[in-house]
């Protein structure tokens, strides 16, 4: 039982990929929207 719980604590922990913030990439995206939103005439 204990060897089991073990076997599943390691499964669930397995090494998560870290996301590096891209500030750039956050700007450009909400520059898109906003034309977009625009340009449908949603915002002036």
């Amino acid at each position: 039982m204990k060897q089991k719980l073990h076997r599943l604590l390691r499964l669930q922990s397995a090494p998560r990929h870290t996301t590096l913030f891209n500030g750039q990439l956050l700007d450009q995206k909400r520059e898109d929207v906003h034309l977009v939103m625009y340009r449908i005439g949603l915002i002036r």
